[in-house]
């Protein structure tokens, strides 16, 4: 069996190869590949740091259809993507909810600055995706104050101080990588590929260290595994 550290050792290397892919020419080769490599993400993530609750699981599995979903272009596959991704955050929120300090959520700095951009860019986003297909304007719209509220959350946990830590930068790390992909796909949408290929890379450098830094918050934040008291037979 594999240590844990090899698996995440293996879950770096797929990242690093998506990466890579991700800022090339969409070839049929280069589709083919990333059909492997991003597809494989989140199960390497979770072989790695296997999630310990319902909820956590539920991130992952709906990060990981969001990653299948937008793999396809067009508006259809957006849409999928974010409903998707927004299950993902809904199953992260509800992983951490146990665990978050209203106090820290009140005097957070740091909340106060992602409800602040939030409520300036969300109608922005909006608007912009709205202009990509009117059907995307709710959705998105909805999604950013979704991905907004986990990371907010990821800032207010009551835990040790690497737990706490590992999971803010998670939560603010994801926040950005979906920002410059709304950015890239939505804000800038029209504009030739190529000149804005290298954003994908960037996403894709985001995305992944944000998802193994929120794993290895969470796998933190809920301990090991109870162990069941023997019952009588």
């Amino acid at each position: 069996m594999r240590s844990p550290r090899a698996l995440l050792g293996g879950y770096a290397a797929l990242a690093v190869a998506d990466t890579w892919l991700a800022g090339r020419a969409p070839s049929v080769g280069v589709r083919l590949a990333r059909a492997v490599t991003k597809t494989a993400l989140m199960p390497a993530l979770a072989a790695a740091v296997p999630p310990r609750s319902p909820a956590g699981a539920v991130g992952l599995a709906g990060s990981w259809a969001g990653d299948v979903a937008l793999m396809v272009d067009g508006p259809r596959a957006f849409r999928a993507g974010v409903a998707s991704f927004a299950v993902a955050h809904g199953g992260y929120v509800a992983a951490l909810a146990p665990h978050v300090s209203r106090d820290r959520l009140r005097a957070s700095r740091r909340v106060r600055l992602m409800a602040g951009s939030t409520l300036a860019s969300a109608p922005l986003m909006g608007l912009a995706a709205h202009r990509v297909d009117p059907r995307l304007g709710v959705p998105v719209t909805a999604y950013t104050l979704t991905v907004a509220s986990m990371a907010a959350v990821t800032q207010a946990v009551d835990a040790d101080p690497t737990t706490r830590r590992l999971l803010a930068a998670g939560g603010a790390v994801f926040l950005a990588s979906d920002t410059v992909l709304g950015t890239r796909d939505l804000v800038l949408a029209g504009r030739p590929d190529a000149s804005t290929r290298w954003m994908e890379r960037v996403v894709m450098t985001t995305y992944t260290l944000a998802q193994v830094l929120l794993g290895l918050g969470f796998r933190r934040l809920e301990g090991p595994p109870q162990a069941q008291a023997p019952t009588a037979r």
